[in-house]
């Protein structure tokens, strides 16, 4: 019996097939375009992202004939919302992270119902990401509205283009703006408001817990074993936090991807006005009853992307272009809200800055600047959090960026934290395949074989020779978004 992982990120899906003792059997990936019809404006093509997930499941099955696949569980971005109809087809392309169409419906709700209302039921504050304020805006601009059967996220479009009429996991409901967090369920008193019937959202599943068999026919085209279950998974932080061994409080995660995500674990959800202020929300974990949440940066990936086509041309590779980051800290500074800015600010209208640009600086320079800056970024994330006792002195770290050690180093010389590399950088596979293999197994033992699955392959720890240049420019890193934002957000 094997089981299959699957991660569905804002560009990438992934794939990769176990065995019962989890070791790798097959692996495919495949990537799709990210669409922006207009400024600010940013889209998934539903039908698109549905082949992509039959894709790489097609390409495991076909290498699985002697141990076919027989449970299946995801990992899938968050905040991608759509609407489908009685039939589960998509009548819109999903409306990604960082869209920022919402904006005004966001706004609306945080005077009209309040945006501490809605943090005291949910646990989440109130901002366009969120699939609450996307619900809003597809009510009152789609063409023909009533033919929205469902409201769905990613997740349930990936249910979807497996045959299977979706549930929505309860890690990903705790994202939405719509889950009463403590009684875990669809809050009544926020769709009343919201004028959303219940019967337009998914039924709710745990993380973990089996939906259906995929049909025969869907089976067969695609290489899995007849009766092959499709298992409920989660949002991908909490998924990909899991599967780099997140099981614990005083323990972190940093995902290094398109968006960066430091993930930490409360006992239960913490509701706190400075954290509520500095839009830290308590997420359901996909693995006991911790709370989990979240630190993060929008502009990660995609600024680096950016930085290597604005300034090397395009060429050398990526790990060309950071082997030629200079070992000091440069006198440049970037303030890293190219796609909006992430926690502690959420704001949907920032947008990113170069400062102290002269005629001699180089590529190389602003490669740097941008690299101290998106550590800066989240540096003031951690300082928020110790404030409120919330400690840990090492981060695993995974995904595309962990790849890199000088990434590594640099980071673990800003936050002054060890910085580990795992053995495993596809943690979201992981994670979902023993969400999987859970849902075979109530009693699967996840932890044990997690601590033999996943281990440290090199550990970075701080080195002091900077020290001093860093806490200068953190603290004129620190005055850039208070003294710019009104002129960012005007522009």
């Amino acid at each position: 019996m094997s089981y299959l992982g699957i991660d569905v990120g804002t560009s990438r899906t992934k794939a990769v097939a176990y065995d019962e003792d989890f070791r790798p059997l097959a692996e495919s990936s495949t990537e799709y375009a990210r669409l922006a019809p207009r400024p600010g404006w940013y889209e998934i093509d539903a039908a698109e992202l549905g082949r992509a997930v039959r894709h790489v499941i097609g390409a495991c099955g076909r290498q699985c004939t002697a141990d076919p696949i027989r449970w299946i569980s995801f990992s899938v971005f968050g905040g991608g919302t759509s609407a489908v109809d009685a039939e589960s087809r998509p009548l819109l392309n999903v409306i990604s992270t960082t869209d920022k169409r919402a904006q005004p419906h966001a706004e609306d709700w945080a005077e009209r119902f309040g945006r501490d209302r809605t943090y005291g039921i949910t646990g989440i504050t109130t901002h366009a990401s969120l699939m609450l304020p996307k619900v809003l805006w597809i009510a009152a601009h789609l063409d023909r509205p009533e033919r929205i059967d469902r409201y769905v996220t990613a997740a349930e479009l990936v249910q979807a283009a497996l045959g299977i009429r979706p549930k929505m996991d309860l890690a990903t409901a705790s994202t939405t703006m719509l889950l009463d967090i403590q009684r875990r369920r669809w809050s009544e008193e926020i769709m009343a408001a919201a004028e959303i019937p219940v019967e337009k959202l998914p039924e709710l599943a745990a993380p973990g817990e089996p939906i259906d068999r995929i049909p025969s026919r869907i089976a067969d085209e695609l290489g899995l074993a007849r009766g092959c279950v499709l298992v409920a998974g989660g949002h991908d932080q909490q998924v990909c936090g899991m599967g780099a061994g997140l099981l614990e409080t005083n323990e972190a995660t940093d995902s290094l991807g398109t968006v960066e995500c430091i993930t930490t674990l409360f006992d239960r959800p913490v509701f706190a006005a400075d954290l509520l202020e500095n839009n830290f929300s308590n997420l359901l974990h996909v693995h006991g009853d911790r709370i989990a949440t979240l630190a993060y940066n929008f502009s990660c990936g995609d600024l680096f992307q950016w930085v290597r086509a604005a300034f090397f041309g395009g060429q050398p590779s990526f790990e060309g272009m950071f082997a030629r980051l200079p070992e000091k800290p440069a006198d440049v500074l970037v303030l890293p809200h190219f796609a909006g800015s992430g926690t502690p600010h959420l704001d949907a209208q920032s947008k990113g800055m170069l400062v102290g640009l002269t005629l001699q600086t180089t590529a190389e320079d602003i490669l740097r600047g941008a690299v101290d800056s998106t550590n800066y970024e989240m540096k003031q994330n951690l300082d928020i959090w110790s404030n409120h006792g919330i400690f840990f002195d090492r981060l695993r770290a995974y995904g595309k960026g962990a790849s890199c050690d000088a990434l590594l180093q640099i980071k673990a010389n800003i936050l002054d934290l060890e910085v580990q590399r795992l053995n495993v950088l596809e943690t979201g596979c992981l994670g979902a395949g023993l969400l999987a293999a859970r849902g075979a197994d109530p009693d699967f033992p996840l932890a044990e074989v997690l601590g033999r699955t996943v281990s440290v392959e090199r550990c970075f720890s701080p080195d002091q020779r900077f020290a001093d240049d860093h806490r200068r420019a953190y603290g004129l890193y620190q005055q850039l978004y208070p003294r710019m934002h009104e002129v960012l957000r005007a522009l």
